[in-house]
């Protein structure tokens, strides 16, 4: 292949978006990898003819009647046998002395070279001043590298990279206080570790005399916010990042090595998989371009396949997307921070996810540090608590230690993940007796979160500075208002279960690759109300039946996961789920409309059933609104009474989740937190989550249980008015499992009273 053919491939599409530096850097890739797949065939090539030799060697001897096993060494013999093999020698064809190089001097076209060395070309093409400054000016110019297999490639070719191999440069590291300007053309800065805090001082010295010199100073390392000089940082001209591998650069690192086209499209999912430990095993100069993409889908694969349940990335955080909205916003503003453009009180730092459990707040975390880039220190109240013997004192100092550790792994940001942020109880509601020892905890979180103890160097400035911090409650109404306040965990985002739409990406991303030509619709209807965590449980269960039978997985292993109470509810107790389910469906339709409900029979939260809406409008709160609500919520206690003669214990019995657990929590508050209701309905008693509080009057307790008797009169009432509707959806529950809001709506309108 000639330059023609050279300066041809360069208008392929997978080279057509080059910069005139990355296609100089192509050109010269191609032609020395070229080069060393000849002189690896002239190699072999020469073994060859050399075993040849040995060969014919060996068959004049044996014509001379001298066997190889009984062989004498013999002078006159030897020379005669050598003599022959030199004629033999001679009378085969010389290489061409101008192809044969010295192996030595032949360089091994390995990917991870050619990848640092486009990446660097790729980027100077972007920012072409720096490269121009660097040869005619004296600029401070930082390159960030944070993939750290990729930093060691390119702190070794750079210099070949940008064409500066023949430049003297002085290293930073060791640049002496007698240094002359005119010994050195440029400055380097290739620093793979950050430097301690005794050699801060040094370092900056040695930044000042290197800026001092007047000469180019070429920094890179991992971040250089961490890694260099704040002098260095201050004097910069240019904060560049290092891009990251993708399917164009994938394409041309394939075409240089095997010297080949690579024709075979690399899906986006591979592509996303590959980084340099799959580039330097899959790509080799001895393999086509197809074996190459086999290779690396192959491993993208297997590296899919060992991934776990919850190995995910922000792309497949499905039912989050506020949360996603927020990290991704933050990535931008971290590399415009890393450029210098702006400062970290700037970016965004402090948010709270709101939600209840399983919903996937602590694998947001996970996930965002890893798209991030940055390491996370996870802490709870109850893990600082156990330190020691949960004394104060070994309470506070946990606490401090992983507030520290936050700052110190800062390289160059660090995330702090607190969950079960509403251990941290509102101070000014606390009557009990150990309310200073709360209050004193509280006040120490909160001085952390502000940073009033500084960073390690004592600046109370820094406390704040390169953390990002993440906390995570089940109802953020619990928090004390002064951790969510402006500066702090300021931004409030409310996660909730995911619709219909979402838990089929979400068992899509967790089935990898499985049952991808089987539509899911109807299992993620069935599976409606379920969070993220039993969508994970759901497809485990599904996988685990197909393993204990020997056999492919199918959607029939999904549904049995999603409906696997179904088998065990006898009739009797299928039919009771049928009827409390409907009653709660017609009610919610009645009420509010069809759009965003769904009813599900021996769903996936450990329950013979349930009703989800999904979208619903806010209401105003008045008073009519939340009887309905109440109404609603018995009203499946009220269908079983009406078609099976008395209700079971389903709609009660737990704290917080059962139907008249929910009732009673909205009838207390409207007659001692709201001013709705009740024989003194503008006396404000307690927050409406105080339940307790308020019930505790006797007065208030018979209104509230006036109120819930109304509810559950009106509601069987409904009911009763609606029966013939209220049996056909039964009976459609008990039969497929599921129905949806604009079903019951037409089977309401069918059998009208």
């Amino acid at each position: 292949m000639g330059d023609k053919e050279i300066a041809a491939a360069a208008t392929m599409p997978a080279v057509r978006r080059m910069g005139p530096l990355e296609l100089v850097t192509y050109k010269a890739g191609w032609k020395a990898a070229r080069g060393y797949r000849r002189h690896v065939d002239e190699i072999a090539m020469r073994r060859k003819l050399e075993a040849a030799a040995r060969e014919a060697q060996d068959q004049i001897m044996k014509a001379a009647g001298v066997e190889k096993s009984t062989r004498t060494v013999d002078a006159a013999a030897g020379t005669s046998a050598r003599r022959g093999f030199a004629a033999l020698r001679k009378s085969l064809p010389d290489l061409d002395e101008d192809d044969v190089q010295p192996e030595r001097d032949v360089e091994a076209p390995t990917p991870g070279r050619i990848a640092a060395r486009l990446l660097l070309a790729r980027l100077f093409d972007r920012n072409p001043s720096a490269l121009e400054q660097l040869r005619t000016a004296s600029p401070v110019v930082i390159v960030d590298v944070p993939d750290t297999a990729l930093f060691s490639r390119v702190a070794h070719q750079w210099k070949d990279a940008l064409g500066l191999q023949e430049w003297r440069f002085a290293d930073l590291a060791c640049l002496p206080d007698d240094t002359r300007r005119e010994q050195y053309d440029a400055v380097e800065a290739v620093f793979k570790d950050a430097p301690k805090a005794a050699d801060r001082t040094g370092a900056d010295m040695r930044a000042y005399a290197a800026v001092q010199l007047a000469l180019p100073v070429m920094a890179i390392t991992p971040s250089g916010e961490t890694h260099l000089s704040k002098a260095l940082l201050d004097a910069a001209a240019y904060r560049l990042i290092m891009p990251a591998i993708d399917g164009p650069l994938i394409n041309n690192v394939i075409r240089i090595v095997t010297g080949k086209r690579c024709t075979t499209p690399i899906p986006e999912h591979v592509v996303a998989q590959v980084g340099l430990h799959e580039l330097l095993l899959a790509v080799r100069f001895d393999r086509t371009p197809e074996q190459c993409v086999e290779m690396l889908l192959q491993l993208a694969s297997t590296k899919t396949a060992k991934r776990g349940s919850r190995d995910l990335t922000l792309d497949e955080l499905h039912g989050l997307d506020e949360a996603v909205a927020w990290a991704r916003s933050t990535i931008l503003d971290l590399d415009a921070w890393r450029r210098g453009e702006i400062g970290w009180d700037e970016i965004d730092a402090g948010v709270v996810l709101d939600g209840p459990p399983g919903t996937g707040k602590t694998t947001f975390a996970k996930v965002a540090a890893d798209a991030m880039g940055l390491p996370l220190i996870t802490a709870t109240l109850a893990k600082w608590q156990s330190s020691g013997e949960a004394h104060l004192g070994h309470l506070l100092r946990a606490m401090r230690k992983d507030f520290e550790e936050a700052r110190s792994k800062a390289a160059p940001a660090a995330i702090m993940f607190i969950d079960e942020l509403d251990s941290f109880p509102n101070r000014s509601t606390l009557t009990h007796s150990h309310k200073d020892y709360v209050i004193e905890v509280v006040n120490a979180f909160i001085e952390q979160l502000d940073g009033l103890q500084g960073g390690q160097d004592g600046n109370t400035a820094k406390g704040r500075q390169k953390v990002i911090f993440i906390g995570a409650t089940n109802d953020v109404r619990r928090c004390d208002p002064a951790l969510v306040r402006a500066g702090r965990l300021n931004r409030i985002i409310h996660v909730r279960l995911p619709g219909p739409p979402d838990i089929e990406k979400m068992m899509r991303v967790r089935l990898r690759g499985d049952l991808a030509d089987e539509p899911l619709e109807e299992m993620s209807l069935l599976a409606i109300g379920s969070s993220g965590a039993d969508v994970e449980r759901i497809v485990k269960d599904a996988r685990r039946q197909a393993r204990r039978e020997q056999r492919a997985l199918s959607v029939v292993d999904v549904r049995r996961a999603i409906l696997g109470r179904t088998n065990e509810l006898s009739a009797e107790e299928l039919e009771r789920a049928a009827f409390h389910e409907a009653g709660h469906i017609i009610l919610e339709v009645l009420h509010g409309g069809p759009a965003d409900i769904h009813a599900v029979v021996a769903g996936s939260r450990n329950a013979a059933g349930f009703v989800v809406s999904k979208g619903r409008k806010p209401t105003a709160g008045t008073l009519e609104e939340y009887r309905r609500e109440m109404q609603g919520l018995l009203a499946g206690r009220a269908a079983e009474e009406i078609e099976l003669g008395a209700a079971g214990d389903g709609s009660g019995g737990s704290e917080g989740s059962s139907d008249l657990s929910q009732a009673t929590r909205i009838a207390a508050a409207l007659v001692g937190s709201f001013g709705h209701a009740g024989p003194h309905p503008l006396l404000f008693l307690a927050d409406r989550s105080r339940t307790h509080e308020i019930v505790d009057h006797a007065y208030l307790r018979a209104a509230v249980h006036q109120e819930l008797t109304a509810a559950f009169d009106e509601a069987k009432r409904l009911l009763g008015e609606h029966r013939a509707a209220l049996r056909e959806v039964a009976a459609r529950l008990r039969v497929r499992g599921r129905i949806d809001g604009y079903e019951v709506e037409r089977i309401i309108a069918d059998a009208s009273p």
